[in-house]
């Protein structure tokens, strides 16, 4: 067992299981990487991580200082976690679609949180990303910016990227990932490519993001979806098209029934996006030739911040009426 200095340097090294169930049956080998199970909950960990220590050194965050960022809740809780070990202050601008269980827990962190409306496009004042800016303008903060921050993906590149490889023992064949900032699909995918050429990176976009569009003949009307924290109405400067071989849609019936199978045949409780690429990561094995490619879905985030959305009953009756997910 590993013995750390702080919770910080217990970020990655994540573990990846095989899917037996879930899907099956599969001609080919179906791998999750639970990234849920970073100290703070999610992939963002390690972002946040590698941000703010990347701003420290160039001067950007200075001792005491106060850090803001827009967030779908993980970035933010990933933040806060750091900001708590370090002694900086935290505001993170949320919008009213993100579930109380995250702004709760950023909230016992120490953060301060602004709930902004949900549709505002990019541009718009009231666009989480302009409050954020403005925040950070007027409070001489470092401002986060995640979407556009390279240290974002630099350290997929640099750590989890070369982590799939050391665990897969290079016998990856395809990474299926969502974007909510890109960095995650643009970091690592780019690594395990230059690594081995032959292997596919695939994105998983709930329907309603744009995002997909890149990549095939759809245009998309920018709309509303249960799935939060990928998926986007912008293109983030973190997510490299040209690292993407292909996308596939999601929507939120599928995504959610794929939250519960997971939890129900494999015990992973995932949260909805999760789900999301776990739909996405099988809908593309079974369009795959041949058998026994090493497909590995990486799973961002757990359950545990969907208990009042996706795992509430009260809440699933009034966005998906009617409908059993068992």
């Amino acid at each position: 067992m590993a013995v750390f200095d702080s919770v910080v340097d217990a970020i990655g090294n994540t573990p990846i299981v095989k899917l037996k169930r879930f899907a099956a049956p599969l001609e080919h080998n179906l791998w999750a990487k639970l990234e849920f199970l970073n100290p703070g909950g999610s992939v963002k960990d390690r972002i946040a991580k590698n941000m703010i220590a990347q701003a420290e050194r160039d001067g950007r965050l200075k001792p005491g200082g106060w850090i803001v960022e827009a967030t779908a809740g993980n970035t933010g809780i990933g933040l806060a976690m750091v900001a708590a070990l370090k002694g900086y202050k935290l505001i993170c601008i949320v919008s009213q679609k993100v579930s109380k269980d995250k702004v709760r827990l950023l909230e016992r962190l120490g953060a301060e949180v602004i709930v902004s409306p949900t549709g505002k496009k990019v541009g718009d004042p009231d666009h989480f990303m302009s409050i954020a800016k403005r925040l950070s303008d007027e409070r001489g903060a470092w401002f986060v910016d995640q979407f556009f921050n390279p240290d974002n993906a630099q350290v997929h590149y640099e750590v989890t990227g070369p982590e799939i490889w050391e665990q897969t023992e290079g016998k990856v064949d395809a990474i299926v990932a969502g974007a909510g900032t890109g960095g995650t699909l643009s970091g690592a995918g780019k690594f395990l490519k230059e690594k081995k050429p032959s292997v596919q990176v695939i994105l998983a976009d709930p329907v309603g993001s744009i995002l997909a569009d890149l990549f095939d003949d759809v245009t998309t009307m920018p709309g509303q979806y249960v799935v939060e924290g990928i998926g986007q109405d912008f293109l983030p400067g973190n997510f490299h098209q040209k690292v993407v071989d292909a996308a596939f849609r999601v929507s939120d019936d599928e995504s959610v029934q794929a939250a519960y199978d997971l939890m129900k045949l494999e015990g992973i409780f995932g949260g909805s996006s999760s789900g999301c690429i776990a739909a996405a990561a099988a809908a593309y094995c079974k369009q795959l030739d041949g058998k026994g490619k090493n497909v590995l879905a990486i799973l961002p985030d757990g359950g545990r911040g969907y208990m009042s959305t996706i795992y509430d009953d009260t809440w699933m009756d009034e966005k998906f009426p009617g409908k059993d997910f068992g």
